[in-house]
């Protein structure tokens, strides 16, 4: 009943004909006279103010005690039925909180109204008492729902939609907005879900709206490519909205970007492969098998593992002046084993020889460092990575790269990979030379045993002859043997085979190392060749400790060696220049080192050579050299 009817009713019909209803009524009602006294009250009321005041005595209201609603005291004689009664006036839907004796407390919603006579005077009032404390809850609750809903689809990292049965965005959060790379909501409601992505997954999309409708839910994984063409994975999830009478009325979507997941799932993947990868090549570096082999199936891994269409291993070739292609994968038919690369600093290989680090070119059309093998660009190569793999001397063994035709960036576990790659092969290659090494040490001690005898033999021999007393012969001849043991023990040290010259050069001339300025790749030698440059190099150095540079301390030796292609084949040149000549020193062409030098050069591996005295002494030697 409401408050118009029960005033009504009680102007009408009096207060005792009203009793019955107004005892009935839920809400809590009571009147006052017109000084305020209160002359009835119901059930409801009593219930409410957890006591029963005294008709006739109790003024204003039957409550222990009001607050307002923001906690402060209100005194009986200003509350709202204190207001009505005194001025005359209804007072509509006031709030208020009425405290009980036992402390309970409950907020209400009041609305007195005046009782008048037939002449308009105010005989009293009628008041009306709605408890609306759970209804206030209940607000408060919905309202902080609200806000946290709000909250979480303002601060959400998942994209959430709602959608009209037809694909029509009716709604998207900030997180969502973001990632259609939109200012607002405004520039993407209206649009259509569906047509945001590609039609492969279009398909998808459609099918778990279908599934949605049939079971509640769908889902898919798709790929969102952005208006900036970023492309990102999304995880999918459409729920169906039904209204109250169950009819569906659109999809909830929740969209969450699982690219970083997947993109860690795949690296962990990558990562495991390169792990099996790198213990399968260990196990082909100590296996029994021929180094060439090693390098086929190592560089079949690398391909496989870091997924590169091209794989080269680039040893160097004796002479220094190129790398080649001893092993590789994707390559033109007839180019692995074959192919050369230069070593000059145009080249990624060269490059790469020349730096202490990976080389890493993402996109080789922008590439400033260098411009690229011919190699690289009849493959169509556009992105790559390479290092250098160590030596057994100082000289690197050659290179590793791999790479690909489309733009390509590296990350760094890819980098490691190829690295320990290339710490294997250096590995393999140390460990086969060893071998190989070792068994030809133990040959080449039978076969030169003898051989060295008769050198020994030859050289005290002449120089006994060309000495003018016997301390002179004693010093010339220790000199010349120590420097036979150098080379000797250098050339042995690896199993009587192949050796750099620079590594030749430093331990023949240790003595003048600051006085020597030194040119020339780290050509590889035989090993007969490089012991008799031994000779001859000690040989040079003692003319010039007597009669050139080397007699003073400012005196300089500059030092050229080189390959040079000839019709008839490669000769190794080299060139020894004093910087100053001292006064009165002999021709040099006629002592037993002149001769040592004729005889090991020309006589023996049939080669040339050419001296000039002015201004100062230089020698030049040229010795051909046999291929394989």
């Amino acid at each position: 009943m409401s408050q118009t009817t029960v005033s009504r009713l009680s102007e009408r019909t009096g207060l005792e004909t009203s009793r019955p209803l107004l005892d009935a009524m839920a809400n809590a009602v009571y009147t006052t006279d017109r000084n305020g006294i209160i002359t009835y009250y119901n059930p409801a009321a009593a219930t409410l103010w957890g006591s029963e005041p005294q008709v006739g005595v109790t003024r204003w209201c039957g409550s222990f005690r009001m607050r307002n609603l923001d906690g402060s005291p209100l005194a009986h004689e200003d509350c709202p039925m204190a207001v009505c009664v005194k001025t005359g006036k209804s007072v509509d839907n006031r709030e208020i909180l009425v405290e009980r004796l036992d402390g309970l407390q409950r907020r209400v919603r009041i609305s007195p109204r005046p009782i008048l006579d037939d002449a308009g005077q105010i005989v009293g009032a009628i008041n009306t008492i709605d408890d609306v404390t759970e209804q206030r809850q209940s607000e408060r609750d919905r309202d902080a729902s609200n806000q946290l809903t709000e909250s979480i689809l303002r601060n959400s990292k998942d994209c959430i939609k709602l959608l009209d049965l037809d694909g029509t965005l009716r709604s998207i959060n900030p997180c969502g907005c973001s990632s259609l790379e939109l200012a607002s909501s405004d520039e993407a409601l209206g649009k259509n879900y569906f047509d945001f992505w590609q039609p492969a997954d279009r398909e998808a999309a459609v099918a778990a709206a279908h599934s949605a409708q049939q079971t509640g839910s769908g889902r898919f994984t798709a790929d969102f490519v952005s208006m900036s063409g970023k492309t990102t994975t999304w995880d999918e999830i459409l729920s169906l909205i039904n209204d109250a009478e169950g009819a569906p009325t659109g999809y909830l979507v929740i969209s969450r970007d699982i690219t970083a997941e997947l993109n860690e799932a795949r690296e962990k993947t990558r990562q495991l492969a390169r792990q099996k990868a790198l213990t399968e090549i260990g196990a082909l570096a100590l296996a029994e098998g021929s180094f060439q082999t090693f390098m086929d199936q190592t560089a079949e891994r690398v391909a496989e593992v870091l997924e590169a269409p091209l794989v080269k291993i680039l040893p160097f070739a004796d002479q220094a002046d190129h790398l080649w292609l001893a092993a590789g994968v994707g390559w033109k038919p007839g180019l692995v084993g074959k192919a050369i690369v230069g070593v000059e600093l145009e080249s990624q290989a060269g490059y790469t020889l020349s730096v202490n680090g990976p080389v890493v070119v993402p996109d080789l059309h922008t590439e400033t460092r260098f411009n690229g093998s011919t190699l690289m660009h009849d493959h169509g190569v556009r992105s790559g990575m390479s290092v250098t793999i160590a030596g057994t001397t100082s000289r690197p063994f050659g290179v590793i790269g791999i790479h690909d035709t489309r733009r390509r960036e590296f990350d760094e576990g890819e980098i490691a990979f190829l690295q320990t790659v290339a710490n294997l092969i250096a590995s393999c290659h140390r460990h086969h030379e060893s071998i190989k090494h070792q068994t030809l040490l133990v040959r080449e001690i039978a076969h030169r045993s003898g051989n060295m005898l008769q050198v020994v033999t030859s050289i005290f021999s002449q120089t006994a002859r060309n000495s003018d007393s016997l301390a002179e012969a004693k010093s010339k001849f220790e000199q010349r043997l120590g420097q036979m043991s150098k080379a000797n023990l250098l050339i042995s040290n690896n199993g009587w085979t192949k050796c750099g010259v620079r590594d030749l050069v430093a331990q023949t001339l240790d003595l003048f190392v600051d006085q020597v300025e030194i040119s020339g790749r780290d050509v590889v030698l035989p090993a007969d060749l490089c012991f008799d440059l031994g000779l001859v190099l000690h040989e040079l150095a003692t003319n010039s400790n007597k009669y050139g540079a080397f007699a003073s301390d400012e005196g300089r030796v500059a030092l050229r060696w080189s390959v040079e292609t000839r019709d008839d084949g490669q000769e190794f040149v080299l060139t020894w220049k004093d910087s100053k000549r001292q006064p009165a020193a002999p021709v040099p062409s006629t002592g037993f080192g002149a001769k040592l030098i004729g005889q090991l050069v020309e006589s023996k591996w049939r080669g040339k050579v050419t001296t000039e005295l002015d201004p100062t002494f230089s020698c030049r030697l040229s010795l051909p050299l046999t291929t394989g």
